[in-house]
């Protein structure tokens, strides 16, 4: 597309929660016998009927089965990344995916409306976001840490995950992870990142979120971001260095190489679309949206057994905006 697409003036277009129509859904990937063995382990692990967990990570005795949500979490796809993660050690993977279920209780990962509320103070800068989609229907999430005026004592690794846990909400069948552009341009308006929310988050994203992030994009670093990285990089293992790419928003690169189409890539960061951040309508438009998306979700997952291993295809939709639905 050329030319320049913008949103609604004063506002938010939800359309661009929803994957455009002509973007195909991904044909399921065909996996190797043994990975489909290990994926079924893990299955049957989750599956015994006395199988419990604790309530919380500082609560080991008290112990609960796993809800409905739990068991849409626990799918066929979500074994396979933490299977995929652990390189095919399936005691590993079980271990990670135990603790996964415990920290997502601990912080309530679920109760949508109240994280919803606790963390809208941290997003009215704008300072990130999801909206938009890849080629491949992945949500895109944005950071701007330039943007950021929380104050330091009241940042939280959580604000990142809460983003992070509504772009799966909006991701449609066929689609398990994001894409992510951390946009460094502009002038600081804030104090720098908090080194202790970044390695929080990191480490969430890593013992929590394996195999999520399908490609972290790196626009306009300053000195100082780049000579960290120099130093980290000869310690990144060879897969991850394969999702990571830097450049300059200025270059075009994103839409260049085809990694997202300019009307669904923001003017900062190298697209065609306008937007500037109108929280109260974003906010509002998101919350909304994956509340829906979520009532669907678990509709769909009701006409099948209540089982874990279960393919997110057989609950997930296409999701293609419909404009009617956006006053219901």
């Amino acid at each position: 597309m050329t030319g320049t697409t913008t949103t609604p003036q004063g506002g938010f277009d939800p359309a661009l929660l929803h994957p455009p129509e002509t973007y195909p859904t991904p044909e399921p990937p065909t996996l190797p016998e043994d990975i489909e063995a290990k994926i079924q382990k893990v299955a049957e692990h989750f599956s015994a009927d006395s199988f419990e967990l604790p309530a919380h990570e500082d609560d080991g005795a008290s112990k609960k089965k796993l809800s409905e949500r739990e068991m849409m979490f626990l799918s066929r796809e979500t074994f396979h990344r933490f299977v995929t993660a652990t390189k095919g050690d399936v005691k590993a993977a079980i271990a990670r995916l135990e603790s996964a279920v415990v920290w997502r209780r601990s912080v309530n990962i679920e109760d949508v409306e109240t994280m919803a509320q606790d963390c809208e103070p941290e997003s009215r800068c704008g300072k990130n976001f999801v909206m938009g989609f890849t080629p491949l229907r992945r949500p895109i999430i944005y950071f701007f840490p330039s943007r950021n005026t929380t104050p330091v004592d009241q940042r939280r690794a959580i604000h990142a995950i809460f983003l992070l846990e509504r772009a799966r909400d909006l991701m449609p069948t066929g689609t398990s992870s994001v894409t992510v552009i951390f946009n460094f341009s502009g002038k600081r308006e804030g104090p720098p990142t908090n080194i202790t929310v970044a390695r929080q988050v990191l480490h969430i994203l890593s013992s929590h979120y394996p195999e999520t992030l399908s490609s972290s994009i790196f626009q306009d670093m300053p000195w100082i971001v780049r000579t960290f990285v120099n130093l980290m990089w000869p310690f990144v293992d060879p897969a991850t260095k394969k999702k990571v790419t830097f450049g300059s928003s200025a270059d075009k690169s994103v839409v260049g190489r085809g990694e997202v189409e300019a009307d669904q890539l923001i003017v900062e960061c190298g697209g065609d679309l306008v937007m500037p951040y109108h929280h109260e309508t974003y906010w509002e438009s998101l919350v909304h949206t994956c509340l829906s998306r979520r009532r669907d979700q678990e509709e769909a997952f009701r006409k099948g057994p209540a089982a874990v291993g279960r393919s997110e295809r057989e609950w997930r939709g296409t999701y293609e905006y419909d404009p009617a639905a956006k006053a219901e």
